[in-house]
């Protein structure tokens, strides 16, 4: 197992899940919050630098304000996220089981829907707060803007994609009379 950057105790104390949870099904949620998203923020250069400063318990003053209130953070809400689908469905030897308890009723799939979207919004808003905080940063974070393409994974500069991405221009020729809308930064010519 990897170095994690955050506790299976500190994801509990921070999000709706129960103190009684098994670490061991929160400890898959953290190494892929890890690998996926945060390598994903940091780039790989700098996502194993933070490792292994971590690992020796060599990380600088402001090193270690990074990870404790931007990189923990992320990581709460990532691996929340990560986590929901197992806490709410296991795989055991004889198929998938759902959870059920004495105290309630299994949450249904549009339940379990909602409630990664809106752990999705929070660990995207943490995300852009991490982000945002290296790129005011820039002189204590120099690996974060030291990437070359042999390195693994580029830093992400970007959060909140929505999916949809229209390239500049017309989409189609607006009928006579009516003025179509053209993107500004376009070096198409609007006609009338």
């Amino acid at each position: 197992m990897g170095v994690l950057l955050v506790s299976s105790d500190k994801i509990k104390a921070f999000t709706n899940i129960n103190s009684g949870v098994d670490d061991s099904l929160l400890i898959a949620g953290i190494q892929i919050s890890q690998d996926i998203g945060l390598q994903t923020l940091l780039g790989t250069k700098f996502y194993n630098y933070m490792l292994n400063k971590a690992q020796n318990n060599t990380l600088s003053s402001k090193e270690t304000i990074l990870l404790q209130d931007y990189i923990q953070p992320y990581l709460i809400q990532r691996a929340y996220y990560e986590c929901i689908p197992e806490l709410w469905m296991r795989t055991m030897n004889k198929g998938l089981i759902l959870g059920n308890t004495e105290q309630g009723n299994t949450a249904s799939p549009a339940d379990m829907k909602y409630l990664r979207n809106m752990t999705q919004n929070r660990y995207e808003f943490y995300s852009q707060r991490l982000m945002d905080y290296i790129k005011d940063n820039p002189n204590d974070f120099p690996l974060y803007f030291s990437y070359s393409s042999n390195e693994g994974m580029a830093p992400q500069k970007e959060n909140y994609f929505s999916g949809i991405q229209i390239p500049p221009g017309q989409r189609r020729l607006p009928p006579k009379g009516i003025k179509g809308y053209l993107d500004p930064s376009s070096d198409l010519l609007c006609c009338d």
